[in-house]
């Protein structure tokens, strides 16, 4: 199986910290104003479209404040993961009830089959950790979530 190092699809450009952020739509919205700023997505109305399209699906909620939003498109020119803090979103619910405040989104190339299952499994089983989600949100800043991510993947990874 490939191995994607998500350490690597995710940098300070796509990391806010935002309690003004409320909905979902917001969420959305501000993820995909990152990503286009930083040339990930071509398009933030066709992206954001295309997260709506999965979250009906099912919700990316997990668990404990947590959310995986995630999205195949042809807005997305390149594979990337932003991170977003905010205050809890009542209409986005983890499957253990509480309300989602930190979401890592996760945005792939539409064409991109593999990298997608990937990425989401190597993030859903880093978040599976209780110790890297309270790291998470006890981070102040980008650089503390970029060094809680990589210094736990690589801690995570199996021998070669």
């Amino acid at each position: 199986m490939l191995k994607l190092d998500i350490g690597q699809l995710i940098d300070e450009r796509f990391i806010l910290f935002d309690e003004q952020i409320r909905t979902k739509e917001e969420l959305f919205t501000q993820a995909s104003v990152l990503f286009e700023s930083s040339g990930v997505i071509s398009n933030i109305k066709k992206y954001k479209k295309d997260l709506f399209r999965r979250e009906k699906q099912t919700s990316t909620g997990i668990e404990d404040h947590f959310g995986i939003p995630h999205a195949k498109s042809k807005a997305v020119l390149r594979p990337a993961i932003a991170f977003v803090k905010s205050s809890p979103i009542t209409d986005y619910q983890a499957i253990d009830g509480t309300a989602v405040t930190y979401s890592f989104v996760i945005a792939v190339p539409e064409k991109s089959t593999d990298d997608h299952l990937i990425i989401l499994s190597n993030l859903a089983r880093l978040l599976m950790h209780e110790g890297f989600r309270n790291a998470v949100k006890k981070a102040k800043d980008a650089s503390d979530i970029i060094n809680n991510i990589q210094s736990n993947q690589s801690e995570k990874r199996e021998p070669v």
